[in-house]
């Protein structure tokens, strides 16, 4: 109790050099509580695992030669990072619930766009594209400093992403034989991305 009433008292002080130096740690404390968590309301299982595979174009260190990785799965691990805090494990937003919305309306738009005659299509598709530029620019940021944490020294040139959708096998199907098979479904590929130097720090 001691520990948060610290915590607390700090959270909430006036802005100081005092609280700038230790407000790291404090908010590591806080924040998990005070955070809007959508699991207060007992939400309805999940019935899918949502996927992200990030691929970079990089230079490696003392080299000229652009290389490219293999697909690298990113959204689980952030999925688990809560349960490194065991003193409160709340879920924490991946990065498919933080751009749901825009992505869903998104989608939506570029389903209707189906119905267009094949002349318009293209037209419709650059204006879309051009009203959601914060959200495109939003998401070059995150995979930009992704990639820098994952292949650290090297100089990125450019990153992209895959989201998928897996079905999760209902507990009551997890030994059946046969083992039922988790067949992952492609949802949206990005365009290569230029990436952005220094959002990592």
């Amino acid at each position: 109790m001691a520990l948060y009433t610290a915590a607390c008292l700090v959270y909430n002080a006036p802005d100081s050099p005092a609280k700038s130096r230790i407000q790291g740690a404090v908010a590591h404390v806080m924040q998990p509580y005070f955070w809007q968590d959508w699991q207060l309301f007992g939400p309805t299982p999940g019935s899918n695992d949502d996927l992200i595979y990030l691929t970079v174009r990089m230079r490696t260190a003392g080299s000229d030669q652009v290389v490219q990785t293999s697909p690298v799965e990113i959204e689980q691990a952030i999925d688990r990072a809560p349960r490194a805090f065991p003193l409160n494990p709340t879920k924490l937003p991946g990065i498919p619930l933080a751009f749901d919305a825009a992505a869903n309306r998104y989608a939506r738009m570029v389903t209707d766009f189906k119905k267009l005659p094949a002349a318009q299509r293209k037209a419709a598709q650059a204006d879309l594209d051009k009203q959601y530029v914060p959200e495109f620019q939003e998401i070059q940021r995150f995979l930009s400093a992704r990639a820098a944490t994952m292949y650290p020294g090297a100089y990125i040139v450019s990153v992209k992403a895959a989201f998928k959708t897996r079905p999760i096998i209902p507990f009551s199907e997890r030994y059946v034989t046969p083992k039922p098979e988790e067949k992952s479904k492609g949802i949206l590929e990005t365009s290569w991305m230029d990436y952005v130097p220094g959002v990592a720090r």
